[in-house]
C-alpha cells in the first residue's frame, strides 16, 4: 500500500493548493489589516504611537483609539485563523483515508470559496446574510470532511 501523501495522489495535491491558498489569503488578511491600520491611523500599541507621534500625548492618544474599519479586518483575519488552519490539518487526516478524488477536491473549492465570500461580506460590511452564509458554507464543507475521516474509521 503506497502513501496518500504523494504529490501523485490527486486529493493531496489538492489539498496541497487550496489550502495553500486559503493559507495565503489568512496572510493577506493581516496585510490589509495593516493597510487600514495607516489609512486610518490607528496603532495597536502605545510604542506605536508614540513613534508616529513622539511629542504629542494627545494625538498618542487619537492612534490608540479603537478604529471600526480596522476592528473589522482584525475579526475577518481572526475569524480565517479559527477556521483555515483547522481546514488545513483536517485535509491532512482526510487524505490519510483515501477519499474519493472529485469529493475531495470539491470540499476543498467550497471550503477555500465560502472563506474569500466570508471576507470579503465581513470587510466591506456586506449585508447579512451573506457572510453567515460563506461561514456555513465553509462549516459544512469542514463538517463533511470530518465526518468522512471519522467514518472511515468505524
Amino acid at each position: 500500500m503506497s502513501s496518500p501523501y504523494t504529490l501523485q495522489n490527486e486529493v493531496f495535491a489538492g489539498l496541497i493548493f487550496y489550502g495553500s491558498l486559503a493559507l495565503i489569503k489568512t496572510v493577506m488578511m493581516s496585510m490589509l489589516t495593516a493597510f487600514f491600520r495607516i489609512r486610518n491611523e490607528s496603532v495597536p500599541s502605545l510604542e506605536d504611537a508614540k513613534m508616529m507621534a513622539p511629542n504629542d500625548p494627545d494625538k498618542q492618544k487619537v492612534l490608540l483609539q479603537p478604529n471600526q474599519d480596522v476592528e473589522r479586518v482584525r475579526r475577518a483575519h481572526l475569524n480565517d485563523l479559527e477556521n483555515v488552519i483547522p481546514f488545513v490539518l483536517l485535509g491532512l487526516l482526510f487524505v490519510g483515508t483515501n477519499p474519493d478524488p472529485t469529493t475531495a477536491l470539491w470540499h476543498f473549492r467550497i471550503f477555500l470559496a465560502a472563506r474569500v465570500l466570508h471576507s470579503i461580506a465581513y470587510v466591506n460590511a456586506l449585508r447579512q446574510p451573506l457572510r453567515g452564509i460563506g461561514f456555513g458554507i465553509g462549516l459544512l464543507a469542514f463538517g463533511s470532511m470530518a465526518f468522512q475521516t471519522v467514518h472511515a474509521l468505524c
